[in-house]
């Protein structure tokens, strides 16, 4: 189901415009179809969902100077969950990466950090190309380990469920050992 930070988009039914088309008359959409939509809250059936619209001017005065603005507006529509589908979850990992990506950005922000990030790029694109064959080995031993613990488990159960077993067929074969006395133990007394 679509959870609240999901980022969706209309599903093909929802994305057509209105009978008729622009020709007759009929208003545009309010959202562009195959805009992303982030998931503002979930009330039973409704969503509500934010669509930020951006849009850049460029004008050009009497003196030939170039200024150029750029705008965001945020709008929020509720639609039916069936409208919609599941194209990113955000998850507390993904939150977690963003917050240490912000000291990077702010370095990055600055003209020295382009610089150093400009002079670094080559040698940071050879370390990572001479690291991949041990990334990946470093994935397919994670993917092993993950595959070992679930075997380990899975002996862990059947051994503690065969000493169960075991030790269920010991106390029979004592109780079966000291006679059958109808299901009455004796106390070694008397």
């Amino acid at each position: 189901g679509v959870r609240r930070d999901d980022v969706v988009a209309f599903e093909s039914f929802a994305r057509r415009p209105a009978a008729g088309g622009p020709e007759s008359g009929a208003l545009p959409p309010l959202v562009p179809p195959l805009s992303p939509l982030s998931v503002v809250d979930v009330k039973g059936p409704y969503l509500l969902l934010e669509h930020t619209a951006s849009r850049t001017v460029t004008s050009v005065d009497r003196s030939g100077n170039v200024r150029s603005s750029r705008w965001e507006r945020s709008h929020r529509v509720r639609v039916r969950r069936t409208s919609v589908f599941v194209i990113e979850r955000r998850t507390v990992l993904d939150a977690a990466a963003d917050v240490a990506r912000v000291p990077g950005d702010i370095v990055l922000g600055t003209g020295i950090g382009r610089e150093v990030a400009s002079a670094a790029g080559p040698i940071v694109a050879a370390a990572a190309e001479l690291a991949r064959p041990m990334v990946l080995w470093g994935r397919l031993a994670l993917a092993a380990g993950g595959t070992g613990a679930r075997a380990a488990a899975a002996g862990v159960m059947a051994a503690g469920d065969a000493v169960a077993r075991a030790s269920v067929e010991k106390s029979l074969e004592r109780r079966d050992d000291e006679g059958d006395n109808g299901g009455v133990y004796s106390s070694g007394y008397g």
